[in-house]
C-alpha cells in the first residue's frame, strides 16, 4: 500500500463479501473478500463504491455497508490505533483487526512508537493460526473455508504463517495433522522497540519462545543439535531481555510466567551441555533453572498457567542432576560401574571387577546408549548387588538404569521409565530415592506429563523383579521414605516441591 498515493481507504466488514463487476447486486462477482481486505476508494456511483482490490488487481463495486471507510493520514491515527485495541482480543475478528494495524502503522507520523500496534498484530496473527490449526482438524468444519480467507488476508499484509506437522509439535491422539504457526516477526519487532511498554516486552519473549506451547516449542524437536542450540540460544536472549526494571512492573501472574520460560530454557541448556560434555557450564545452566523455578509463585499464577508450572517443573527435574556432585567411592563391592565411550556420541555402562581398569578386563555387563549418561547420578544399594543411574535421552524425560546382580553371578540392566500407565507421556523422569538396608528393595519416584494431566508417584520396587511393591502420590505416605530415603536425594530433588 502506497500511503502517499492512496487517501481513502475502505476495509471489509464482513465474511464473505463479493466485488461486483457493475454497481448492482446481481452483476457478476469480480472476486470473494474477507474481513480486512483493503480496497482503494475511487468513487461512488448508484448506491455502491468504486474500489480498486489491490490483492486481486481488479477494479470493482462494493455496498458501503459491508466496508468501514477510512483517509489514510496522520490525524487518522489515534481513531485507527482505538479499533486496534477494540479488535485485539476479539476471537473472530482477528483479520480485520490486522487490516486495521496495517493502516495505522501506515497513518501513524514518523518516529511514533508504533509497539503496541506490533503487540496487537502478534497477538491476532497468533490467534488465528490457532483458530485455523483447530478447523483443520475437522475437515467438515463449515469455518475452515472463512479462515483460509482470513489467513490470505493477513499474509496480504505481510504476514508469515507455516505448517508444522502434529509429530514435531507433540499432539496426541486425535490432534489436528498439522498446525499452522506465525512466525513472529511483529513480536521481534515489539522486543526491537525501546519504548515498548513492559507487559508488551514480556508478551512478546513469552510468544517468541514457545508461551502457548504450539509450534515455536515443539518444532524444535524437529531440528539438528546445532539448530535446536541456536533457537534455545535465541529464546533465553529474549526472555534475559526482560530483567529489572522491567520485572517490577509487570503482574505477578505475567512475571511468574516469564520465570517459568527462562528455568525450562535453562534446563534445556543443561542437558545440552551435558551432552556435549561441558559439565561446568551444564551446571550453571541448571543452577539457573533451579533459581527461577524457586522465584516462581505458584499462588499468583493465573489458573491456567498450574499446568505450566508442574511441565517446567518437571523439565527442570530431569535435568538437576547437572548440578549433582559425582558420588564417593563406598569401599570394595567386589564389582564396579564403569562408563566408556564406543562409537561417536555413544556411551556404555559397564560392570566390571572391582579395580577392572576402567573396562578393559572381563565386563559382566553392558548396555550403550546414545542418550546422555548422568554419572552423578550413580547410586549403589548397601548390598552391591544393584547399582542405578539416570540416562536423558531428551530435553524433559529420563530413564533409570537399574544393574542388577542375578542369582547366577551374571548382571543384567535394566530400564525403568517415568510412567508406566500414561503412553503418551511427552515429559517426565524418574530416579532413585534410597534402598532398604538389605538392598533387596530400592525407592523410586516417577512423575510424567500426559496431556494436561501430571502423575507423580512415589514406588517401592523389588530389586529382584523390578515390580511395585506399594506406591503413594505423596512420600509422606510411605513410611519408607521416611526411613529409607538418601539426605542426598532429599536435598536436590523437585519431587518433594
Amino acid at each position: 500500500m502506497n500511503a502517499a498515493a492512496i487517501v481513502l481507504v475502505a476495509l471489509v466488514a464482513e465474511d464473505p463479501a463479493v466485488l461486483r463487476n457493475a454497481p448492482r447486486d446481481d452483476a457478476p462477482a469480480q472476486a470473494t473478500l474477507w474481513r480486512g481486505d483493503w480496497l482503494e476508494v475511487r468513487g461512488e456511483t448508484a448506491g455502491f463504491l468504486r474500489v480498486y482490490d489491490h490483492r486481486h488487481e481488479r477494479p470493482g463495486f462494493i455496498r458501503p455497508t459491508i466496508v468501514r471507510v477510512h483517509r489514510l493520514e496522520a490525524a487518522s491515527a489515534p481513531e485507527l490505533a482505538a479499533v486496534v485495541r477494540f479488535l485485539r482480543d476479539g476471537s473472530g475478528s482477528e483479520s480485520l483487526g490486522i487490516g486495521y494495524a496495517a493502516l495505522a502503522l501506515r497513518a501513524a507520523p514518523a518516529g511514533a512508537d508504533t509497539s503496541e500496534i506490533l503487540a496487537a498484530i502478534g497477538t491476532m496473527a497468533d490467534r488465528l493460526a490457532r483458530r485455523a490449526s483447530a478447523a483443520r482438524g475437522d475437515g467438515r468444519n463449515p469455518a475452515g473455508l472463512t479462515l483460509t480467507g482470513q489467513i490470505e488476508v493477513a499474509e496480504s499484509y505481510g504476514l508469515k504463517f507455516t505448517s508444522v506437522d502434529a509429530v514435531a509439535t507433540g499432539s496426541g491422539v486425535g490432534a489436528p495433522r498439522a498446525r499452522l504457526c506465525y512466525d513472529g516477526e511483529a513480536w521481534e519487532g515489539v522486543l526491537a522497540a525501546s519504548r515498548a511498554a513492559p507487559i508488551e516486552r514480556a508478551r512478546a519473549a513469552l510468544a517468541l519462545t514457545g508461551a502457548g506451547r504450539p509450534c515455536q516449542d515443539r518444532a524444535a524437536l524437529a531440528l539438528a543439535p546445532a539448530e535446536a542450540r541456536a533457537w534455545n540460544d535465541r529464546r533465553i536472549a529474549a526472555l534475559q531481555s526482560i530483567e529489572y526494571p522491567i520485572e517490577s512492573a509487570l503482574p505477578a501472574a505475567l512475571l511468574g510466567r516469564v520465570r517459568l520460560r527462562r528455568a525450562e530454557a535453562f534446563a534445556w541448556r543443561a542437558f545440552d551441555e551435558g551432552r556435549r560434555g561441558n559439565l561446568d557450564a551444564a551446571a550453571r545452566a541448571e543452577g539457573t533453572a533451579v533459581h527461577e523455578l524457586a522465584l516462581t509463585d505458584r499462588g499468583v499464577l493465573a489458573p491456567e498457567d498450574v499446568d505450566l508450572y508442574e511441565e517446567a517443573a518437571i523439565r527442570v527435574a530431569a535435568s538437576r542432576w547437572a548440578t549433582e556432585a559425582a558420588p564417593k567411592s563406598a569401599g570394595k563391592r567386589g564389582v564396579d560401574v564403569v562408563f566408556a565411550p564406543r562409537g561417536e556420541g555413544e556411551t556404555c555402562l559397564r560392570v566390571v571387577p572391582g579395580g577392572g581398569g576402567g573396562g578393559k578386563g572381563r565386563v559382566l555387563g553392558e548396555r550403550c546408549t546414545y542418550g546422555l549418561v548422568w554419572q552423578s547420578a550413580l547410586r549403589w544399594a548397601p548390598s552391591g548387588q544393584i547399582a542405578t543411574v539416570v540416562v536423558q535421552p531428551l530435553a524433559g524425560w529420563t530413564e533409570l538404569w537399574v544393574a542388577r546382580r542375578g542369582g547366577d553371578g551374571a548382571w543384567t540392566i535394566e530400564t525403568l521409565t517415568p510412567s508406566t500407565t500414561e503412553p503418551d507421556a511427552t515429559v517426565g523422569y524418574v530416579e532413585a530415592a534410597g534402598f532398604s538396608p538389605d538392598g533387596g528393595r530400592l525407592l523410586v519416584v516417577r512423575e510424567a506429563r500426559a496431556g494436561s494431566q501430571v502423575v507423580r508417584r512415589f514406588q517401592i520396587v523389588d530389586g529382584a523383579t523390578l515390580t511395585i511393591q506399594h506406591w503413594a502420590a505423596s512420600a509422606d505416605k510411605l513410611a519408607a521414605f521416611k526411613r529409607w530415603g538418601s539426605p542426598s536425594w532429599r536435598a536436590g530433588t523437585l519431587a518433594l516441591r
